[in-house]
């Protein structure tokens, strides 16, 4: 979750709370300004973007320890103290219904099931985003399951060296020999590292690794040639492209 849209949460969380106490508090509005309202709590809930950049440092160094969730826990849990005392602070010091009948330190006893509740809220909104981030940056599996007969073999990326699409299978070229396996070469495109893996036709992605030469058939076509002597057609919508990879990874 980017720090931007946490400022918009915050900034949104700010403002329909200070609505909802300035028309709950309808009696005391020829004393007090929807502004000044405004203004008081966008400065109660600002500092939870600091909170945020707490949490975020503190799962990204303990999250994967042996008691990291706790930890992670407690540190919601002093933030939300800390917070509490940042809206005590503010409130006596600042808040427009200070003095006003009813209120006490700036608020109403309403105001604490409010808070507490939002605090609470943005700790697990904030954990929950955390943890789901992660797990889209996960790295692709270091491992393929391959299948020969009866037989499984474990390939690494590293050890494909071409993949090739054929109806609604994939052919895939590797060290250990030729695999065929019912997925589409999308399936495959999507997890391998795009950094050595090239598309050079819409049936056929090579490891760059095992390219020894390019090869002009004409002016406008061109043949990726493998270690092994194996030959691909680069799709002219490719033809660019490729050129340019092998052109910038030279010296």
């Amino acid at each position: 979750m980017k720090t931007r849209n946490f400022v918009a949460i915050t900034i949104s969380i700010a403002v329909v709370i200070g609505l909802l106490i300035y028309l709950r508090e309808n009696a005391t509005q020829d004393q007090v300004t929807l502004y000044s309202v405004l203004l008081w709590q966008l400065g109660i809930w600002i500092p939870w973007i600091i909170g945020f950049k707490i949490l975020e440092r503190t799962f990204k160094k303990i999250h994967k320890t042996k008691f990291g969730n706790f930890l992670l826990l407690g540190s919601g849990i002093i933030w939300v103290g800390l917070h509490f005392g940042w809206f005590f602070f503010l409130s006596s010091t600042y808040s427009p219904y200070l003095g006003l009948t009813g209120s006490r330190f700036g608020v109403y006893r309403y105001f604490f099931i409010f808070w507490t509740l939002i605090d609470v809220g943005l700790i697990w909104f904030i954990i929950d985003k955390l943890k789901g981030v992660e797990k889209e940056e996960l790295p692709p599996p270091l491992l393929f399951e391959l299948t020969r007969g009866s037989n499984k073999y474990f390939c690494e990326p590293t050890q494909i060296q071409l993949l090739v699409s054929e109806n609604y299978y994939t052919k895939l070229y590797t060290t250990q020999g030729i695999f065929v396996m019912r997925k589409p070469l999308k399936s495959f495109q999507d997890v391998l590292p795009q950094d050595i893996f090239k598309r050079i036709h819409r049936s056929t992605i090579i490891n760059v690794n095992y390219v020894s030469e390019l090869a002009r058939v004409d002016y406008k076509s061109l043949e990726v040639i493998m270690k092994d002597g194996t030959r691909r057609k680069v799709s002219r919508n490719f033809v660019k492209e490729i050129n340019l990879y092998f052109r910038n990874r030279t010296s």
